[in-house]
């Protein structure tokens, strides 16, 4: 049984991550860093196995703290989920901390679906198109941990450190994000998806593939896993399955100009202008190439989870319905 040490408890995957990992005969102790340890134990229920989940009062921010957190509790696996404007300098002070930590053994790494190697990206995919800056973040920690030998180490002489990365296309609970518009009388979805097609993922999904690789390390080890749907769903397909689910019709904010500067107007208000422009720039990607998998790919996922991945025609079906019941 290994200790394992999760970034972003709280969040989207953090939340079903803890569940399936305190049911997972190969994890002994869960170890959660947080600045607000308060506001994370009141999020996790009090049963007979969470005595197993350790959440500690501190941040990986500051690499000492970090690395000598990970020695203290004995870390042999971490899964690192960050995202922020200081993604790229925690990212790279993290990992050094993982490097001084003798017990650390595995690393699970979260990026963004598709090969993300500078040549595909630079090369064969933008199109003269800026890369936002959340994805470009993830093409460099990519290359380093493929690059570098200590994360490569056949031999034994980078102390048998490995990596899995996992690569999540977009999530369902982007959706959540507009129901207000949906509901309204307007009936918009506000996030313009284009026409090329874009697969989805259920962070259900994303956490169990975390629980799989730490379960077995060697077996994923170097290597890739595309998590999300096969399908792609265009704005036209966003349109008619919430049409279909909400019983009104929906219509989807278009990939142009207009609703592209109405998407970073809404950003910027609700988080901030920095954030406005990248997803901007994101949603400008999927108009011009399309986001997913290959067949290889999507097997290898399937091979991972065990499973098909959850649908998302369900998920639209299953909220519409809880939607509709709240406007009874």
């Amino acid at each position: 049984m290994s200790n394992i040490l999760i970034t972003s408890a709280r969040g989207n995957i953090g939340t079903p991550l803890l569940p399936l990992l305190l049911a997972s005969p190969s994890i002994q102790n869960i170890i959660c860093p947080t600045t607000n340890a308060a506001r994370l134990r009141a999020q996790i229920p009090i049963t007979t196995t969470t005595n197993r989940i350790t959440v500690l009062t501190g941040s990986i921010q500051h690499p000492v703290w970090l690395e000598q957190t990970l020695r203290d509790q004995n870390i042999a696996i971490v899964f690192l989920n960050l995202t922020g404007a200081d993604e790229l300098f925690t990212t790279c002070n993290f990992l050094s901390a993982v490097l001084r930590a003798p017990s650390v053994r595995h690393l699970v790494y979260l990026s963004a679906c598709g090969d993300l190697m500078p040549g595909a990206v630079f090369h064969q995919r933008l199109g003269g198109l800026v890369l936002p800056g959340h994805v470009l973040v993830k093409t460099a920690v990519e290359q380093m941990l493929r690059g570098c030998p200590v994360w490569n180490d056949e031999g034994g002489g980078g102390g048998g450190r490995t990596f899995t990365i996992l690569g999540p296309t977009l999530f369902f609970g982007n959706d959540l994000r507009g129901k207000g518009g949906m509901m309204g009388p307007g009936g918009v979805y506000g996030e313009p998806i284009g026409t090329k097609g874009v697969s989805r993922v259920d962070v259900k999904d994303i956490a169990l593939a975390v629980v799989k690789v730490a379960e077995e390390p060697e077996r994923w080890r170097g290597k890739k896993i595309m998590i999300g749907s096969k399908q792609l769903y265009t704005e036209h397909d966003v349109s008619r399955l919430w049409t279909e689910g909400l019983g009104k019709p929906i219509r989807v904010v278009p990939n142009d100009a207009q609703g592209l500067d109405q998407l970073e107007k809404h950003i910027s208000v609700a988080i901030d202008p920095m954030w406005g422009r990248d997803l901007r720039l994101m949603y400008e990607l999927f108009d011009k190439m399309e986001f997913g998998m290959t067949d290889e790919e999507f097997s290898m996922q399937k091979e991972l989870l065990g499973k098909e991945p959850n649908s998302y025609e369900e998920f639209v079906k299953e909220t519409a319905s809880e939607w509709r019941k709240e406007m009874s």
